[in-house]
């Protein structure tokens, strides 16, 4: 019998009560009263984010509701593990992990990968050194390739599910004709997390996922292709022929060459597993009956243009395309707040379509607050950098005042921070090197102010949607983030130039540089008006010019 990983329990789940356990998706309204699961609890954070994607796009497609009071009636009676099982049974057989017929996120053909290289099943790890390295060209090297050291020889079955699809999720640049995931290398990916009175990490994980789930209502303009179930090929692409971009075709699939819920199943890989004895998996330490060692890749996938991915922010870059916004190696804070959770601020950054979604459903489940997951590799061309994900917090904000006035002082506050912290940058130079001229990496020092500030910043939008602070009244409240700004900015001066004992010529330096902050800090230098005028603040003896004069007037006083 094949895998199928509708039934099979392939997919570790976390209950509210700490317990772990392995089971099939339907696993997940189990127990929904007395120990729900919470969490999806795989051995790697990218196999979590990629699993939780695909689930919400397997609800989407399983119970696909038409509308908002569809889409409420689930939230309000979610399904019974055997109601989820039995929409999942309803699908077609596109979920099985191995077998002779279609194969999940697999090519159809295996006569079309016969003669492809055959790499290590670590390969599929996105944060292996590179696959290239563990390419075979011939199937004679096999056992070549088993004796070659490495972390992971050998996954069981479940595992090869989640490398899998996390490949073909998140998948990088990997070479000529290795095509990256439909929205690009390194993107990010945003979840709302609604707060219903429990802690965090003791809300069902169900209303984690349904909070995401597009209705028809919405899925229908993000294409203007056949919008059907008729062909469910057009859904899930490992049921047909893959659309190649091999030459000299070159196919291109855009959103009117497939179904608008395929964003959820974007193969960009054309990868064969090649299933062996029973075993030990490396990664879960679990016995399986096949485990898998190795897989074929062919160059050229689907390669996928223009799609606008539901759970993504956007940017609009300089060629005026849209891509994904993507991580980056310093990690997701408050400074990217903005772009995550509120649209309209700029014309060139939208957040994902479920954010906005969900925060016209808020009103509806009056709920005033929530939190979006964000997380996502940072790459560097096929080059996985760091995970990065964190949880901001999103504001259910129904009149337009208060939410100007939050997209407002939230845009001042950044730019208040990015000067400070370019303050501080420059003076932690000036203190360590002779000629300012750092030596190794210092963006460590702006990353610590922005990690400092951010609870300040955070409850101070609270205050402000809340309406604690009105709207007329936003401009003058942005100064009482100075004294926050000043504080965490001479702690980690401080911090980073350690006077101590320091030699005279460093010791000058540290006492020149903390000057400079603190003048900066004060208002009076140029970077410093610019940061009184960032929090709406009145500029001390006037500006520059006031300064100027008064210095002059009382140098000809001194001369006289």
């Amino acid at each position: 019998m094949p895998f199928d990983l509708r039934r099979e329990p392939w997919i570790p789940w976390r209950r509210r009560s700490g317990r772990l356990e392995w089971g099939p998706p339907h696993l997940l309204t189990d127990g929904l009263r007395d120990d729900p699961v919470v969490a999806v609890a795989s051995p790697r954070p990218d196999f979590d984010g990629a699993l939780q994607e695909f689930l919400v796009g397997l609800l989407t497609v399983a119970f696909r509701p038409a509308d908002e009071d569809e889409w409420l009636d689930r939230w309000h009676a979610p399904p019974s593990p055997d109601d989820l099982a039995g929409a999942l049974a309803a699908l077609p057989a596109a979920f099985d992990l191995d077998g002779n017929g279609p194969r999940f996120f697999q090519d159809l053909s295996p006569e079309a990968l016969a003669d492809a290289p055959l790499w290590s099943v670590e390969s599929l790890l996105i944060d292996t050194a590179g696959a290239e390295v563990s390419e075979v060209e011939r199937r004679t090297a096999v056992t070549e390739l088993f004796g070659k050291p490495g972390r992971y020889r050998s996954f069981g079955r479940p595992a090869a599910a989640m490398a899998l699809l996390t490949m073909q999720t998140y998948a990088p640049q990997g070479g000529r004709g290795h095509l990256t995931s439909m929205r690009g290398g390194g993107p990010l990916t945003t979840l709302v997390e609604p707060r219903l009175g429990e802690a965090a990490d003791r809300e069902p994980l169900w209303c984690k996922l349904w909070a995401n789930v597009e209705t028809g209502e919405r899925w229908v303009r993000r294409t203007t292709g056949d919008r059907s179930f008729g062909d469910y090929s057009r859904v899930f692409p490992w049921l047909t022929e893959t659309r190649s971009n091999e030459p000299p075709r070159k196919l291109v699939t855009t959103p009117s060459d497939a179904h608008p819920l395929q964003a959820y199943f974007g193969m960009p890989r054309r990868i064969r597993l090649e299933f062996g004895e029973a075993g030990r998996c490396d990664l879960t330490g679990r016995e399986d009956e096949a485990t898998v060692r190795a897989f074929r890749m062919r160059a050229y996938g689907v390669k996928y243009s223009a799609w606008r991915h539901p759970l993504s922010p956007y940017l609009q870059d300089t060629g005026r395309e849209w891509r994904a916004l993507r991580g980056r190696p310093g990690g997701i804070g408050w400074r990217d707040w903005l772009g995550l959770t509120m649209p309209g601020p700029s014309p060139n950054r939208e957040p994902a379509q479920v954010v906005v979604a969900f925060i016209e459903r808020a009103r509806l489940l009056r709920l005033r607050e929530a939190r979006v997951h964000a997380f996502g590799y940072a790459t560097d061309q096929n080059k996985a950098l760091a995970w990065v994900e964190s949880a901001v917090p999103v504001f259910a904000v129904g009149d337009t005042g208060t939410r100007d006035a939050l997209q407002a002082a939230a845009a001042a506050l950044v730019e208040a921070t990015e000067l400070a912290a370019s303050a501080l940058l420059a003076a932690v130079k000036e203190a360590l090197f002779p000629r300012g001229e750092a030596i190794g990496d210092l963006s460590p020092v702006k990353s610590e102010l922005w990690a400092t500030t951010e609870s300040a910043f955070y409850a101070l939008m609270a205050r402000i949607a809340r309406r604690e602070i009105p709207p007329a009244e936003t401009p003058v409240a942005l100064g009482e983030f100075l004294p926050v700004l000043r504080e965490a900015v001479l702690r980690i001066f401080d911090r980073w130039a350690e006077s101590e004992g320091a030699e005279p010529s460093l010791l000058r330096r540290i006492v020149s540089g903390r000057y400079g902050l603190v003048m900066t800090l004060g208002g009076y230098t140029k970077q410093g008006e610019k940061l009184f005028e960032a929090l709406n603040m009145p500029l001390p003896g006037g500006g520059a010019a006031a300064r100027k004069e008064s210095r002059r007037r009382k140098k000809r006083e001194g001369a006289t």
